[in-house]
């Protein structure tokens, strides 16, 4: 079975060809010069993102939010999830579901920088990652582990050359051993499968540091990942 799993959309909705069971959203949907606006975002959920999600060649489209998403941060899941009622869209905040015989488990929560949505210091980090099961499938995170797929390639402010990963998000998975591991968040890091103890992890970000459209969605044959 084949998974497509994508990222950092940031308002851009590309269309997409290949047809699989589960694609796989790893936050930052909402665009940039809305992301404060909870009226306008939930509108453009409806509107436009939706419509999208439900045009992709799958049965199901599993999502999490991430930092730039504010709408979801301030938002009851409840509420949340009423939006996404009726459409292909299966929305997780800190929570699981199974789909085609696979254990998915998905969180937007990122180590602290700035004043984003879904951010919060390394301690409490540690806190809520012990929600993470051990042993599922696919394991969706915003934000990258320390030390794998988190140093950036592109010469922007933010490159300080060296690993900017989350360390506890790092941690977590060590102990909880996802077979997978799919992220976004920071744009320009390597694309290409990076092992993390016994844990594949790919960052599946659609655009680089100055959000161009310049990466391909992973399509990701399940039968031959380790």
């Amino acid at each position: 079975m084949k998974i497509v799993a994508l990222s950092d959309l940031h308002g851009q909705l590309p269309q997409i060809e290949e047809v699989a069971p589960i694609y796989c959203i790893c936050g930052d949907v909402i665009p940039l010069n809305i992301q404060m606006n909870d009226k306008k975002s939930r509108k453009w959920l409806r509107e436009e993102f939706i419509p999208w999600t439900d045009s992709l060649p799958c049965s199901h489209v599993v999502l999490i939010a991430g930092n730039h998403d504010f709408v979801f941060f301030r938002m009851d899941i409840d509420d949340i999830r009423e939006i996404f009622k009726g459409s292909k869209v299966e929305y997780l905040e800190n929570d699981g579901i199974e789909l085609e015989g696979l254990k998915i488990f998905g969180t937007p929560w990122c180590h602290q920088f700035g004043r984003w949505a879904f951010m919060a210091e390394d301690e409490d980090l540690e806190d809520i990652y012990t929600d993470i099961p051990e042993n599922v499938d696919i394991l969706l995170t915003h934000d990258a582990p320390y030390g794998t797929s988190d140093v950036l390639f592109q010469n922007f402010g933010w490159n300080v050359g060296e690993h900017i990963g989350c360390a506890p998000l790092r941690d977590a998975i060590i102990e909880k051993k996802p077979k997978i591991v799919l992220h976004g968040h920071l744009h320009s890091t390597n694309h290409d499968r990076e092992r993390l103890a016994e844990s594949d992890v790919y960052n599946v970000s659609l655009l680089d540091e100055r959000y161009e459209l310049i990466y391909e969605p992973l399509i990701l044959d399940l039968d031959e990942c380790s």
